[in-house]
């Protein structure tokens, strides 16, 4: 039964990184653009783009890593929910690094890029799309 578990586990976890790896690399290159073309600020930018992707993250989560059948309205509360706290990590990730140890804005969307879907992947398999 442990190795079901396990093996599913890894099953979610190769859809979650599909969704992920795509979310992610977008965030990254939209956020970088418009750091990079001077269209805003580093903190203004990512707060854009991650608002931006909420909505497509959800419908890949829902619809192809947890594949659930009916979504329910508290599932995208949850979602939204774990979405907005994910966000306040990035902006204290971004004014602590750019503000408190002047590094640069790149490297703190680099270290967002990897911290914010590992917290995702475990609070959406156990919390948001929690099967019981």
């Amino acid at each position: 039964m442990k190795v079901y578990k396990l093996s599913r586990l890894f099953e979610y976890f190769g859809r979650f990184s599909l969704v992920g790896v795509v979310n992610t690399i977008l965030y990254f290159i939209i956020t970088n653009v418009i750091i990079y073309l001077e269209l805003a600020e580093s903190l203004v930018a990512s707060n854009f783009t991650y608002s931006l992707l909420i909505i497509i993250s959800f419908m890949g989560h829902s619809n192809f890593t947890f594949r659930v059948k009916t979504i329910k309205s508290i599932q995208f509360k949850k979602f939204l929910t774990l979405s907005l706290i994910g966000l306040l990590i990035s902006n204290f990730i971004i004014f602590l690094n750019t503000q408190h140890f002047n590094a640069s804005p790149f490297l703190s969307i680099l270290i967002i890029s990897i911290i914010i879907p590992l917290i995702n992947f475990f609070v959406l398999k156990y919390w948001v799309f929690k099967t019981d």
